[in-house]
């Protein structure tokens, strides 16, 4: 009979715990989801990868003058908002998981759709872009959702700020990619 309380208690830590699980799996938005409520652009202009530099930087080409770059041939771009671990000489923490990731949503040879905001370039001569992938999820969020960047503020360029530093937030918050193995 001593033993019926004890497994009355364990049944009832277990519900309660299922219970916060399952409400937490319920309120948390799937990512996917989420990451399709910033729509590409109308004028988006489509470019073809040609190298994943880093997390946040990328070699894209295009053939043909378009909306948002009017010249064609190859150009260097950095993704707006957000700032990936530098893969330097001495590697920070996380760096070669963000470039992989970034790399496995835009492989070479695939097409990015690129976006500028206020500012197209920065002083280095870099375009700064909001980026969808074919599929039409937005790039620059999926990175900060999943912790493999920081969000970053690159004033003016801020129409998209809010939803990347919102995604940023909950990786932090549960401790997802770098914010759980860079401490």
């Amino acid at each position: 009979m001593s033993a019926l309380p004890a497994l009355r208690g364990a049944i009832a830590v277990v519900a309660v715990v299922g219970a916060l699980v399952w409400t937490g799996a319920s309120l948390w938005p799937e990512r996917e989801a989420v990451a399709s409520g910033v729509p590409r652009p109308a004028g988006a202009q489509p470019m073809v990868v040609l190298q994943v530099l880093s997390g946040d930087s990328l070699m894209l080409s295009s053939q043909l003058p378009g909306a948002q770059v009017r010249d064609r041939g190859t150009i260097t771009a950095r993704l707006l908002s957000i700032d990936a671990p530098n893969p330097g000489i001495v590697p920070e923490c996380y760096a070669a998981e963000a470039q992989a990731r970034l790399e496995e949503l835009l492989p070479p040879g695939s097409i990015a759709w690129v976006a500028v905001d206020r500012e197209p370039q920065d002083e280095a001569g870099r375009w700064l872009f909001n980026v969808w992938a074919p599929d039409g999820r937005y790039v620059n969020y999926l990175l900060a959702v999943d912790g493999f960047v920081r969000a970053r503020e690159m004033p003016p360029n801020e129409t998209l700020w809010n939803p990347v530093v919102r995604a940023e937030s909950g990786a932090a918050a549960r401790f997802g990619g770098l914010w759980g193995e860079c401490r």
